[in-house]
């Protein structure tokens, strides 16, 4: 270990146990930074190609603000249960590669069968059924990252920079699409129905692409062994000792907290841009203004955790968000509203990844999915409240 990383794993991040750094015993697969970045940025592709319109499909479908409320919140029930079961397959029964290949798979086809659909009660049960399989795939995409890397501190921000890249690539896309279709006088309005197709193509990419990456296999337990019926869930009952230390208990409920706020962003912003005259064929380009401080801000992260606490680069992520927050409630003009979300990618940066990496560094190797799964059950039940609140 460099001088440099020594010290930031010592002294600069009290929020931290010892780092456990990554469970490789071979030596480094080839091209490992660009395989791994390949997969983040397909994981994000698919989220970024129909998530930021999805409200916008939804009205488009004459919904109620109700149920677009319980549509939008599908991504929240789907992360109760989904990431604690696939946290156990992964880490105990099967390679993670090959989850992260079925779940994409079942993804794919999910997205594309959602397109079809039009009822809201289909919509909300398909949408549900989607997510128990897409959330799986991001955050089993984030696991084999921390699993594969040796100081994910150093590591994971440049690569998740590429999950940046991927969202707004789709996003990009889809306008290049509507922009097509509106020069060649094929479609009077804008389909937002194409987003969800597109986002489907992306995950039936990954679950190919994911064969290709490097064997990841269930680590061992730890722990004490246990009775054959404690062993169907010993990694998620053995992430949850995690909360014996203050400090992850003190995250979590931050977490929690902010994710409540999330959905006026993630259902509203689009409608209130919709609301102020933006072009609606132009509505995915505009979103990724979110993604811009992103991609610097990981990039450059990195070199804040080896400046700065934990702590504090998480301060910063919250009084971003704040901020953004308190810019949107004005509501106009279109260029305040713009403007604000540029503090959302701050917010992503360094609160939620910096605190992934804080997490993988208090987990041991055998238990890394799990606990990327107990933060995705509490993002979700944050994003459950939010979204019915802001129905």
């Amino acid at each position: 270990m460099s001088g440099a990383a020594k010290t930031f794993a010592e002294t600069k991040m009290p929020m931290t146990a010892k780092a456990q750094g990554s469970d490789r015993d071979a030596d480094e697969p080839r091209f490992l930074m660009a395989r791994l970045s390949g997969l983040i940025f397909l994981a994000f592709a698919i989220m970024g190609a129909w998530v930021p319109v999805f409200s916008l499909h939804l009205k488009q479908l004459n919904f109620s603000p109700e149920a677009t409320a319980w549509a939008s919140a599908a991504n929240a029930i789907g992360a109760l249960l989904a990431p604690i079961l696939w946290g156990q397959i992964a880490d105990r029964w099967l390679a993670m590669q090959r989850c992260i290949s079925l779940c994409a798979l079942a993804s794919g086809a999910g997205l594309w069968v959602l397109a079809e659909l039009g009822e809201p009660g289909t919509v909300i049960v398909a949408s549900i059924a989607l997510w128990f399989f897409l959330i799986p795939t991001i955050g089993l995409s984030t696991s084999l990252v921390f699993r594969q890397l040796a100081h994910p501190e150093r590591s994971y921000g440049k690569i998740r920079m590429w999950g940046t890249v991927g969202w707004v690539a789709a996003s990009w896309c889809l306008t290049l699409w509507f922009a097509l279709l509106a020069g060649s006088g094929d479609a009077e309005r804008t389909d937002f129905a194409a987003s969800l197709r597109l986002g489907g193509l992306a995950a039936i990419l990954l679950a190919l692409y994911a064969w290709t990456l490097p064997h990841t296999p269930p680590g061992r337990c730890s722990g004490p062994r246990r009775r054959w019926y404690a062993n169907l869930a010993d990694a998620p009952l053995s992430a949850l000792l995690l909360f014996r230390d203050r400090s992850f208990a003190v995250f979590c409920i931050c977490l929690f907290g902010f994710n409540i706020t999330l959905p006026f962003t993630i259902q509203l912003n689009p409608l209130l841009l919709d609301q102020l005259g933006v072009n609606a064929a132009q509505l995915p380009m505009y979103l990724t203004i979110s993604q811009s401080t992103e991609v610097l801000f990981l990039y450059c992260l990195p070199m804040l955790l080896l400046r700065f606490s934990t702590k504090s680069i998480m301060l910063l992520g919250g009084l971003s968000w704040t901020l953004g927050l308190a810019l949107l409630s004005v509501g106009s003009p279109v260029w305040l509203v713009l403007a604000s979300l540029v503090t959302a990618g701050v917010f992503i940066c360094c609160f939620f990844i910096a605190g992934q990496v804080y997490v993988n560094r208090q987990a041991t190797h055998d238990i890394r999915a799990s606990a990327q799964g107990i933060l995705l059950f509490i993002s979700g039940s944050g994003l459950l409240l939010g979204h019915l609140s802001v129905g």
